[in-house]
């Protein structure tokens, strides 16, 4: 597996963080969006989108970082369904 991320500014939200987990080439296995400045994090185990689109333009992130911010995902939404 690797771990790719993007960037991109959300007006009156800030700066808006998705990583991937790849496997292969290009293949999305999970995905997540994170945005720091809100403390809002969107995880998605069976993403909407099954390809990445150029691959090449994305930053490599650690296994951890995307680990870590995942189980975060997953508290907070295990704590919101109770």
């Amino acid at each position: 597996m690797k771990y790719l991320e993007t960037s991109q500014i959300i007006p009156s939200k800030g700066m808006s963080y998705t990583m991937y987990e790849i496997e292969g080439e290009d293949q999305i296995v999970r995905m997540l969006t994170f945005i720091p400045d809100n403390d809002e994090i969107h995880i998605y185990p069976k993403p909407p989108v099954k390809k990445l689109y150029k691959p090449e333009l994305c930053k490599s992130v650690e296994e951890n970082e995307f680990l870590g911010l995942w189980g975060m995902g997953e508290e907070r939404k295990n704590e919101a369904g109770k």
